[in-house]
């Protein structure tokens, strides 16, 4: 829906590609497609009240135009949205309000309702005439902190105009932030009427369909940098009047004009059972920054934003704080406001638990910055703007709920670079100070004093596993305590000066006795090699891994920086892979390391060391 003037428009020809996995409840289709049986309802909207239930749906108050130049108010009236015999009616109207000439509805369910995977699904009555834009889709959970494209949007149903044609389409950002778009359109025969409209989407693909009826499907590729598509995303729906794509040849014949819907249903897969810690716990009291032993790290975006300064940390301990001295703020450009960085890597934390972020920030200069806590690849864990004003303290406070099944690195991060409403000026320059630093919970653990026997060769003992900034593996022998420490892995990283280790070791508190200990020790002490790289063909290299067992597999990075800058990954299977379709000409850089696959959850190995090739 977002920046439609960027979409790249395919052929109106859809492709005819059968699937028989897709269970549909409406009665639409004269085809009977048969459930595969591992799906379960897990949520819906029926709309079978007599008003909007915000407690699923959020109202959207604007007239902004959508970011496509829009003529429509989007307003939060009965007038417009409004829910009665069974069906939400979203209803476009011609009359002048706010500025604009129509006024109309659009509803979200962030923060309510997202949903990473599964299969979301409408049944739909569209309004048909020139100028008229209806739309079913979804953005990623992360928008407020990442923005759009980085967020990924996944466009489920979109028409326009006065035609039968429906659009599915995929947006993410690439290369610098540049909205890579697909699109397919498919002919639904008469878009007045009922039909189902949704999205099959899992890890690989995401497949989009009209009454049961698959007709395009994408690939979900690291290499094409789509990671956002493998994270929550929250569902839209929206009338929309005139914009880029539709035109601004209204026909005004056509007001009131109202998008039906029957229900909104959400399908997933069911996690697969494991088998969950029932020993004795204990309770924890954490500050994840006062017990922290590195040090504070660094960014300043000279040849991105002609941004300069220094960080200077306000005394021996992180909890300290830290004062950054912007000499030059530079220029507004992409995601700008991380051109000047303050930022803890490589936090502890116990998954699953809620933890508290407190912080005092002070700025010579008012000052918009963006605090964030960042997990693996930069994804938001939490992240919001917030406005200081010129020498007056600002006392931060936000709850930061840590997922219970997340495993990665962890991250505070302060963006004090210029961004959009800056009340600071272009090349101008502060100093801010942040103080009074923690980063603390309350939480409930497996207790790591509790023997809990497991049957490998002999060994037995207790088992305790935590996240840290720092790497240590302890075993003593076929009996007595295995502890393992894991590193946040932090560093190497483009924007960072840090005294603090790397290591792409992860793991989860959460986990414990949830998985072979002896196997991830082995796993996590494991460094792989690859025996040979080699291009013997135009633009392909060959990849041998000197084979390990007992793995599940192997993640391949690879870059034509050196530093691993711009990287992307290809996850195998077996211990030797071709790439193709490599630059001519350019030297690339290999490592890879090994992992295995438990309940459900992913344990690495350590990086090899880098191979350099010059692609044929």
């Amino acid at each position: 829906m977002r920046k439609w003037f960027r979409k790249c428009m395919a052929s109106l020809c859809a492709a005819t590609i059968a699937f028989s996995g897709m269970y549909i409840v409406g009665n639409e289709s004269t085809k009977d497609v048969k459930a595969d049986g591992e799906y379960q309802l897990v949520w819906s909207d029926e709309f079978d009240g007599t008003e909007l239930n915000r407690n699923n749906w959020n109202v959207e108050v604007n007239g902004n135009g959508g970011g496509n130049n829009e003529l429509q108010y989007y307003v939060d009236r009965t007038n417009n949205i409004q829910v009665s015999d069974g069906t939400l009616k979203i209803t476009a109207r011609k009359e002048n309000y706010g500025g604009k000439s129509y006024t109309s509805g659009r509803i979200n369910s962030k923060g309510k309702q997202e949903f990473k995977y599964g299969k979301i699904e409408a049944r739909m009555k569209l309004p048909r005439f020139s100028g008229i834009w209806p739309a079913f889709w979804t953005l990623g959970a992360n928008y407020s902190s990442v923005g759009w494209p980085k967020c990924g949007e996944m466009d489920i149903m979109e028409a326009i105009n006065d035609n039968n044609t429906v659009f599915a389409n995929l947006h993410w950002s690439y290369k610098n932030s540049q909205a890579d778009t697909k699109g397919k359109t498919y002919d639904v025969g008469d878009r007045t009427q009922w039909h189902t409209y949704g999205m099959e989407w899992d890890e690989n693909s995401a497949a989009f369909y009209v009454d049961g009826y698959v007709y395009e499907r994408y690939t979900i590729s690291t290499q094409s940098e789509m990671e956002e598509f493998r994270k929550a995303q929250f569902i839209i729906l929206n009338l929309a009047v005139g914009g880029q794509l539709p035109g601004y040849n209204i026909n005004q014949n056509g007001f009131p004009a109202t998008m039906e819907v029957d229900w909104v249903r959400v399908y997933q897969k069911p996690e697969k059972e494991s088998t969950k810690y029932t020993g004795p716990t204990i309770t924890v009291n954490q500050d994840a920054i006062g017990e922290y032993t590195g040090a504070w790290t660094s960014f300043f975006g000279q040849t991105w934003c002609g941004t300069y300064g220094n960080v200077i940390g306000n005394g021996a301990k992180v909890t300290d704080g830290v004062t950054i001295n912007v000499t030059d703020a530079g220029i507004i450009q992409g995601d700008s406001q991380w051109s000047a960085q303050a930022n803890i890597e490589g936090l502890k934390y116990y998954a699953g638990n809620d933890y508290v972020l407190k912080c005092t920030l002070v700025s010579t200069e008012s000052k918009k910055v963006f605090v964030k806590i960042a997990g693996d690849d930069e994804e938001s864990i939490s992240g919001e703007y917030i406005t200081l004003v010129k020498n007056r303290p600002y006392n931060y406070e936000k709850k930061v709920s840590i997922p219970s099944d997340y495993a990665g690195k962890l991250d505070l991060k302060f963006g004090f670079g210029r961004s959009d409403g800056d009340p600071m000026v272009q090349n101008g320059s502060f100093s801010a100070k942040i103080t009074n630093l923690s980063f603390s919970t309350t939480a409930v653990i497996p207790d790591p004093s509790y023997a809990e026997t497991t049957t490998n060769n002999g060994n037995s003992g207790n088992n305790s596993t935590t996240n840290n900034g720092n790497n240590s593996t302890t075993n003593n022998g076929n009996s007595g305590n295995n502890s393992t420490t894991n590193n946040g892995n932090a560093g190497n990283n483009e924007t960072n000066n840090s005294n603090i280790n790397n290591t792409d070791i992860t793991n989860n508190v959460s986990d414990v006795n949830n998985i072979d200990n002896i196997s991830i020790q082995q796993i996590q002490n494991s460094k792989t090699k690859i025996i040979s790289a080699k291009s013997k063909k135009k633009r392909s290299v060959k990849i041998i891994i000197k084979k390990q067992t007992n793995v599940t597999g192997y993640v391949i990075k690879y870059s034509t920086n050196k530093k691993y800058y711009g990287y992307n990954t290809k996850q195998i299977k077996k211990n030797i892979y071709n790439f193709k379709k490599l630059s001519s000409n350019k030297k690339y850089y290999f490592k890879v390391r090994a992992y295995i696959k438990q309940d459900g959850k992913k344990i690495y190995g350590k990086w090899s060391k880098s191979k350099k090739v010059k692609v044929k």
